[in-house]
């Protein structure tokens, strides 16, 4: 099993509490790793954590970031992982309490790494069920977008407010370019800094893009390969469609757990499990081991197949779908089922639909033998 060990990088930027905030964000500037944060250290214990978005927050409070240590400024205390902590347990913890950064500490206690989401997706179970979901079903309504001659305050202030770590250069239907918190950080310390200087000055004119129709899982290994940790949704004609973080990705895969549980791995899951379309004939897309030991079915000839032929009665979906369409759940329901060779067998099932924003509909489906036996159902 992997650790963070594995999979952490090293080169963490310190600060001490004496650090001017200018001086934490140049050197958070100069990381070419893109980890976007730094700790604070103080007599070789760390202490807090400050990210590129309290970079500009606190740029916005103070004017003048030469004459403040961060040591006087409201710090974050981290939520600290270990090198032998399993790769297993740090997405459990990131599910748990969304943080997005992990300073690293070894067997001694002292800081060795750190851990942000392009590691943890690196580190992330892939999933063909993710392949059922598209970039479009996660695609937020309030984008962050701006004109092209709002200045750098503006913006700052803007990125502030809404909590996002990048601004949309736009004008009217065209997309002009990207502008994130390390941009803003690094044009703050660079020579060139001028508080007038505007959007469209400022912005990347030509940012790596997604298409809408991309699936998620390709979406996961974009953004592993490239090591981006936000894309525009664009779309072939070049129309700005949405915006695509880690944090988004991630944010969707974990709630998708809440209704087909452990979308991230199947295997997770306590009951035996299937899941299929609603509708057509009924395609089954993927079930866990337990369910293909339970219905004796070969995963590698059923998926794709039909659902009918796991009943006595093949017309019981149809009836299943749409109480489904009514409730979106059956609590409990006895059913006459066959398995894979055609063996009658009675399961306790429960169901659930599962909607996705563009109707690509999912009905998840966990079973557990009748406690009277195999065979009948009362």
């Amino acid at each position: 099993m992997s650790i963070v060990r594995d999979c952490m990088f090293p080169d963490v930027v310190t600060l001490s509490p004496q650090t001017s905030l200018l001086e934490a964000i140049r050197r958070m500037a100069r990381q070419t790793h893109g980890a976007g944060f730094a700790v604070v250290l103080e007599n070789m214990n760390l202490t807090g954590l400050i990210t590129e978005y309290d970079g500009i927050k606190w740029l916005i409070q103070h004017p003048k970031p030469e004459s403040v240590p961060i040591g006087g400024l409201p710090i974050s205390v981290p939520q600290i992982v270990h090198e032998s902590t399993t790769c297993q347990e740090l997405l459990q913890i990131y599910y748990r309490r969304r943080f997005r950064r992990f300073p690293v500490l070894n067997e001694d206690e002292l800081l060795s790494g750190g851990i942000t989401e392009k590691q943890i997706m690196r580190a992330f179970p892939r999933s063909f069920l993710l392949s059922h979901y598209r970039v479009a079903d996660i695609t937020a309504a309030d984008l962050p977008t701006i004109p092209p001659t709002m200045t750098y305050w503006d913006i700052a202030r803007l990125i502030a407010q809404r909590h996002r770590g990048c601004a949309l250069v736009r004008d009217g239907d065209r997309f002009l370019g990207m502008i994130t918190e390390g941009d803003m950080l690094r044009f703050r310390v660079g020579g060139q800094w001028n508080p007038e200087t505007t959007a469209i000055a400022l912005a990347n004119p030509s940012p790596r893009t997604i298409a809408p129709e991309l699936d998620l899982l390709q979406a996961l290994d974009l953004f592993t390969r490239t090591g981006h940790r936000r894309m525009p949704i664009v779309t072939a004609d070049g129309r700005l469609a949405g915006l695509l973080t880690q944090t988004d990705l991630l944010r969707q895969v974990a709630q998708s757990t809440r209704s087909h549980a452990a979308i991230l791995n199947p295997e997770d899951i306590a009951d035996p499990a299937i899941w299929f379309e609603p509708d057509g004939d009924h395609r089954i897309l993927a079930c866990n081991q337990k369910g293909a030991r339970a219905l004796e079915l070969d995963p590698e000839q059923w998926i794709d197949r039909s659902v009918a032929a796991l009943a006595q009665d093949p017309n019981v979906w149809e009836a299943i779908v749409t109480l489904l369409t009514n409730c979106e759940s059956i609590s409990q329901i006895s059913l006459p089922l066959r398995t894979g060779s055609g063996e009658p067998v009675c399961m306790v099932c429960r169901f659930s639909l599962v909607h996705t924003p563009t109707g690509e509909d999912r009905v998840f489906w966990t079973m557990a033998p009748v406690e009277s036996g195999r065979n009948t159902c009362d």
